[in-house]
């Protein structure tokens, strides 16, 4: 795959550059200025114009941090293993935190204002006002300026560095190759492995899924300490002393999300979910030739894929899916490539799996993922250009405004892949056909069925930890959650008790993986509308794009004509998943 493009960092800074240098003094000094007009508020007396100058050099500040510290973090996804991209992540995340300690007064100044006065400082800030809404929404769960301070401090020293050990850890894991044929025997990294795991040869899926949880198995008792002291420091914090109700009503709050929402999702997740996703295993197992699938099994193709997919070809038909939608959104897809700001080669340090970082709205964002030729790939390609399209749709909106919340995040990401799949499906003969929409509904477990169950799990964990439970008690609580989910619709395999710690997800944002679930069940509802409605739905969706975070989600969603979100709502988005196995989905 020597035509995968790689990105080239050097558009936001060179390491070491004066320009670097020059912006970290440079945010410094604003910094400190900015905490001089703490005096000024004492009194609550700012002008309208002084109010509004303040909120957008706070802005403004957040904005260079953000390409700062981006710049960083991306550096260090580039290469791994590179300590000196480690230790400049670690400066960097240092400085943000005493950057948010300098600005603190500020929120915790807006927090307090008396409602009469913070309501006519909003109304003449007219653009800001969800940011300025949430942030006094967050009143009875702030602490003290001195506590807020710790904190900072020990997120950025601790937290933020417990986190930075796991990906280094895990990211420069090497698995031994011998089994796959044709291997030179030379140790391969996780996504190469993971090539396997979609074999059309039952025994590669089998070697290498042992493969992967034998690796992470010997360092498991460590991986699991890791995941306790997180989960440990996420309640200490958040529960103790934020007295939120729970560890998840913490993703709730930040999500926007009422908590009866996320009850209905993962509800019928629970109950619907795993009928239809039992039934799937049954018609794959017959499909495959088996009596029941093993674990192993979950991903295997239909036949062998025989294509091997060029990076350009890969992009050419994300462009045109795009293009077929509305054309402005091919043209934001392919800013990311004729930009430089894509990322696709395989090489060993990378980061393993795939993201897409917006760093501020006027800033085109950084895709990375690894394109090594399979159709999963041009997939994944239509995802985190969707992910790109969404963020350069909501440009307009300010930094506090730009990013969506989790579960809207996966709108546009999901949706692009389900216009790359209707276009694959409409050109491929009957037996593609077949083998395209066996895909498609492992997709549709993958990032509906699986993602609720791990919410499920994570609740379970941060309660069982709580309590003292050992890293031995956690995967058995797995193995639990995954007999639950599967019954005895497939065989399981003792090994999986230590997927968990693959999961990079729960071990950095708890209770992130919901997010997956609700967005591909919104996207199929507005699939559902697709199928109606046609090119007049395009109008509609990228002005729900163009919101970014500018509103609860539940309004954007509402203005859209979606809504409300109860059982009924992710019953319908199941219905897409029952259309597809019957063979009548994606018709739009």
């Amino acid at each position: 795959m020597s035509q995968s493009p790689k990105w080239d960092l050097g558009r936001l800074y060179a390491p070491d550059s004066l320009e670097l240098k020059q912006d970290m003094e440079l945010i410094r000094r604003r910094r400190t200025e900015f905490a001089a007009n703490r005096e000024l508020l004492v009194n609550d007396k700012l002008t309208l114009e002084r109010f509004a100058a303040l909120v957008r050099e706070l802005e403004s500040l957040r904005i260079l941090d953000s390409q700062i510290s981006g710049f960083a973090e991306l550096s260090f996804s580039d290469n791994t293993s590179d300590e000196k991209a480690q230790a400049f992540l670690g400066v960097t995340r240092q400085a943000s935190a005493e950057l948010e300690n300098e600005l603190l007064f500020f929120e915790l100044w807006w927090q307090k204002l008396d409602p009469a006065l913070a309501d006519e400082y909003r109304a003449s800030l007219p653009e800001f006002d969800y940011f300025l809404t949430q942030i006094r929404a967050l009143l009875e769960h702030s602490l003290a300026e001195g506590e807020e301070r710790v904190i900072n401090l020990k997120n950025a020293n601790g937290r933020q560095a417990i986190i930075t050990l796991y990906d280094s850890i895990t990211n420069r894991y090497v698995f031994d190759s011998s089994f796959i044929p044709g291997s030179d025997g030379q140790p391969i990294g996780r996504e190469e492995l993971m090539v396997q795991v979609r074999s059309h040869q039952p025994r590669l899926r089998e070697k290498a899924y042992q493969e992967l949880y034998r690796v992470f198995s010997d360092d498991g008792p460590a991986l699991g300490q890791i995941y306790q002291a997180l989960v440990r420091d996420w309640r200490q914090e958040n529960v103790r002393l934020r007295h939120y109700g729970s560890p998840i009503s913490v993703r709730h709050k930040f999500n926007d999300l009422p908590q009866e929402t996320v009850d209905s999702l993962l509800r019928v997740c629970q109950g619907k979910g795993r009928q239809v996703f039992g039934r799937y295993f049954q018609k794959k197992a017959q499909a495959l030739g088996m009596s029941k699938l093993r674990r192993y099994d979950l991903y295997a193709p239909l036949s062998e894929e025989k294509r091997q997919w060029t990076f350009a070809e890969a992009m050419d038909e994300v462009t045109k899916c795009f293009g077929d939608f509305d054309p402005q959104l091919a043209q934001l897809a392919q800013n990311i490539v004729s930009q430089n700001h894509l990322d696709a080669q395989i090489r060993q340090g990378k980061a393993s799996g795939a993201f897409c970082a917006s760093l501020a709205p006027k800033m085109t964002p950084w895709v990375l993922m690894t394109f090594k030729g399979q159709t999963q790939d041009v997939f994944t390609l239509a995802h985190e250009l969707g992910h790109a399209a969404h963020s350069q749709l909501a440009k307009d909106q300010n930094l506090f405004q730009f990013h969506a919340c989790l579960p809207l995040a996966e709108t546009a990401s999901t949706f692009g892949e389900l216009l790359l799949a209707k276009r694959l499906l409409a050109n491929a003969d009957p037996a593609d056909r077949e083998a395209l929409t066996f895909h498609l509904l492992d997709d549709a477990y993958a990032t509906v069925g699986r993602q609720a169950f791990f919410a499920l799990f994570e609740i379970t964990a941060h309660e069982m930890i709580e309590e003292g439970a050992s890293v031995s008690q956690i995967c058995q609580s797995y193995w639990d959650n995954l007999v639950t989910q599967f019954g005895d619709s497939l065989a399981l395999n003792e090994e999986f008790r230590w997927e968990w710690v693959t999961i990079p997800h729960i071990f950095h944002t708890p209770f992130y993986v919901y997010a997956y679930s609700f967005g591909q069940l919104l996207v199929y509802s507005l699939w559902r509308v697709y199928e109606r409605e046609g090119p007049d739905l395009a109008q509609r969706l990228m002005k729900l794009l163009a919101r970014g975070g500018s509103a609860p989600p539940l309004t954007i969603l509402a203005e859209a004509g979606l809504g409300p979100l109860d059982d009924d709502f992710w019953l319908g988005g199941f219905e897409v998943i029952d259309a597809l196995m019957s063979g009548t989905g994606l018709s739009g």
